[in-house]
């Protein structure tokens, strides 16, 4: 948006050439210009000096009121986020789950598959990172905040892992994830994501273990139990580290439980908002003083009375 910093130059510049608009002017005592120099039209010179002067006294008004261009810059101060997805591959995700949307079973890998590529779209400004877990478990893309390759890596989750290794040991997926956190984590703010339809026991030292682990680093556990039992040690142990855990019965709600997490971890933000100015002026000197110099040289090559 273009503004002008000192609007009064044009008002003043207004009022010192109205006693010159005002003056008499001779041809203004004549009912026809054709009473003028022998009743001929005014020298077609004399009219092109004229245009031009006014146009040169225009531009130099208008640069002296220095025009601007505002340019407004908008930063953006991010809480970014470590988030690990620790996802369950095992060979009972191949199992079907209810989708309401769809009207029919669909399996429990497809809707994690779906889900998780919507929650990393959802968030294009944290690091995130993805596990995958069965017998063992393994990371297969680093935290960061390339969300195309990573979309990629998830895409995968079919052939991810043979099946000589889709087991279910979440043990061993939350140990993997902390010592991953702990190595790679750079964000005050750290999540523990876990998606599984698993329910394999915890030895009560390990879960001891992971819970304090949980406590010293500082991570938030949020936990997605697709049609688990509520007394699951899984539940407890989430129970202990006063994270979230969710039992999610249909596609629908797994996607629920996701959104709802990015609500109750919402990003704050802070911006700051500045205006620069940029002058303009010298588009308006430029020409007013290229007409100023045409109208000169006009006045004294043809010495015509304006």
């Amino acid at each position: 948006m273009i503004q002008l910093a000192h609007p009064l130059c044009l008002l003043l510049g207004g009022l010192l050439l109205l006693p010159w608009l005002v003056q008499s002017r001779r041809a203004w005592h004549y009912s026809s210009l054709y009473l003028l120099q022998g009743g001929q039209w005014l020298h077609p010179v004399t009219l092109l000096t004229t245009g031009v002067t006014w146009m040169a006294i225009i531009l130099l008004l208008l640069a002296l009121a220095r025009p601007q261009r505002g340019i407004t810059h908008t930063e953006q101060v991010r809480e970014v986020r470590d988030i690990v997805l620790t996802l369950d591959v095992s060979l009972s995700m191949n199992g079907l789950i209810f989708s309401s949307t769809k009207q029919q079973e669909v399996q429990k890998l497809d809707v994690i598959q779906q889900a998780a590529l919507e929650f990393v779209r959802r968030r294009p400004h944290d690091r995130l990172g993805l596990l995958v877990f069965g017998d063992d478990a393994f990371g297969v893309w680093p935290l960061s905040t390339d969300k195309s390759a990573l979309e990629y890596r998830l895409q995968q989750l079919q052939t991810i892992l043979p099946a000589e290794l889709r087991g279910t040991n979440v043990a061993k997926a939350f140990i993997k994830s902390l010592d991953y956190l702990q190595e790679h984590g750079q964000a005050d703010t750290k999540l523990l994501l876990l998606l599984t339809d698993g329910l394999d026991t915890i030895e009560p030292a390990i879960e001891a273990q992971i819970a304090q682990r949980l406590r010293q680093n500082q991570v938030t556990l949020y936990v997605l139990g697709i049609e688990l039992q509520e007394d699951s040690n899984l539940m407890q142990l989430t129970r202990r580290v006063q994270g979230q855990y969710v039992n999610v019965n249909n596609a629908e709600e797994l996607d629920r439980a996701l959104r709802d997490i990015d609500r109750l971890e919402a990003s704050k933000v802070t911006i700051v908002q500045h205006t620069e100015a940029k002058d303009l002026y010298p588009f308006f000197v430029v020409p007013g003083l290229v007409f100023l110099t045409a109208s000169v040289a006009l006045k004294s090559t043809w010495a015509l009375e304006v």
